[in-house]
């Protein structure tokens, strides 16, 4: 236990808060979608307070709530979320930060591939079939919701745009799921960051071998071949997503070096994060990093200005 170990009553108070943590997620697994997000990130600074043995003790206990029928979902969800957030922290302390993302990132994606999979054969759908069913089940949701708020003429066009809608999200399902996943670990990874000495997300850079699946990405999108085209637009958008996070460390970089304060940083990071355009030019900023070495340019200009 934490106390046997030498940790004190501190360790002991973070236990006790992991655990109900972890219990809530369990218990109430349909309201601790928040909680769910963090969890990895917050596992590994348990970790890193508490010893091996002890953390791996108590991070495995909730898991025991498996022999009761209704919680067996909840727990499922526990032990993913307590495997991905094993992998990080093993892969953080060897100062691998990109694959603490991308390696849980690629598992969850699995299983998902794996899911559709035995339903399609269950259900004698075809892989897009059973992601069509998907995207007309949020649709439906998301039509409920705009009952409440649209008014009649909007409904109206949603109603018309929604076969449309529907394709577009079935199309871009895998690559919805993926670069879901990525944003929901890179969240944790900055949560986790200042813990781990080693790791700075600010220079960060993905490997140069991306740009040839991004060149690929871009051919196939514009083959007419339907298979082709669909794997190329969900490759192009995965992609996106890997340099949109270079680009993030590059404006952290320029922000880093100018030594911006923090309630200028985090409204610039939402600005970032809710308008789509400059999005994409953050993600373009990523991608031309390869060829121009943007922060080492950012370095350099400030030199020359002290």
């Amino acid at each position: 236990m934490p106390l046997l170990s030498g940790g004190g009553k501190t360790q002991w108070i973070i236990t006790g808060l992991f655990l109900l943590f972890s219990f809530f997620i369990v218990a109430m697994t349909e309201v601790a979608l928040p909680a769910m997000v963090i969890f990895p990130g917050l596992y590994c600074l348990y970790a890193e307070k508490i010893p091996v043995r002890s953390h791996l003790w108590v991070a495995v206990i909730p898991l025991v709530l498996a022999v009761v029928p209704a919680m067996r979902f909840g727990v499922l969800m526990y032990g993913a979320l307590l495997v991905t957030g094993i992998i990080m922290q093993m892969l953080l302390r060897k100062g691998h930060a990109g694959l603490a993302v991308a390696l849980p990132t690629t598992l969850f994606f699995s299983l998902f591939v794996l899911a559709v999979v035995s339903i399609a054969r269950q259900e004698s759908l075809s892989f897009q079939g059973v992601l069509s069913q998907w995207a007309a089940r949020i649709l439906d949701e998301v039509q409920v919701i705009y009952q409440g708020v649209l008014s009649q003429q909007d409904m109206a066009v949603f109603r018309t745009s929604r076969p449309v809608l529907q394709e577009r999200i079935a199309i871009m399902f895998p690559s919805i799921v993926l670069t879901s996943t990525a944003t929901m670990l890179w969240m944790n990874l900055l949560i986790v960051s200042r813990a781990f000495k080693n790791i700075v997300l600010s220079a960060w850079k993905a490997p140069d071998w991306v740009v040839a699946v991004f060149i690929l990405a871009s051919i196939l999108t514009l083959v007419k071949y339907q298979s082709a085209h669909v794997i190329g637009l969900n490759l192009l958008i995965s992609v996106g997503q890997i340099y949109f996070f270079q680009g993030l460390a590059i404006v952290a970089c320029f922000m880093n070096e100018r030594r911006w304060p923090g309630f200028i940083r985090w409204p610039l990071y939402i600005l970032v994060l809710i308008q789509i355009y400059i999005m994409i030019v953050v993600a373009g900023l990523g991608l031309f990093d390869t060829w121009f070495d943007f922060r080492k340019r950012i370095r350099t200009a400030k030199g020359d200005e002290q």
